[in-house]
């Protein structure tokens, strides 16, 4: 059987790269809505707190990465598996929205990046 807080942390860890991965997925699709409607600035400050909540849960997967090189053996289970999932579509869907952003700007004359 394994142990009852080594589980925790790892659900507490996975919940974590959830949490912040489903935030910047949604906020990157918000910027997205932004820029369809012409509204620039915003879907630049959305694709902003987009980015900052994927750094968030890549920050939390790279401290299990750097403890388990430190030698601290992570429980796998379905739930961080899951998390990983989520954080991959999360930084792919950030990814592309930021290029359809800017794909807007530049057809309706805004800002080239």
């Amino acid at each position: 059987m394994l142990d009852k807080e080594y589980n925790d942390d790892t659900e507490n860890i996975a919940m974590e790269i959830i949490a912040h991965s489903g935030d910047g997925r949604s906020l990157a699709f918000e910027a997205l809505k932004a820029a369809r409607e012409g509204d620039h600035q915003k879907a630049e400050n959305l694709l902003a707190q987009s980015n900052r909540e994927i750094n968030k849960a890549h920050n939390v997967q790279s401290q299990m990465l750097v403890d388990e090189a430190n030698g601290k053996q992570t429980d796998f289970s379905i739930l961080l598996i899951h998390s990983q999932d989520h954080f991959m579509a999360s930084m792919l869907a950030n990814e592309l929205i930021s290029e359809m952003v800017r794909m807007y700007q530049t057809f309706e004359g805004g800002k080239q990046g």
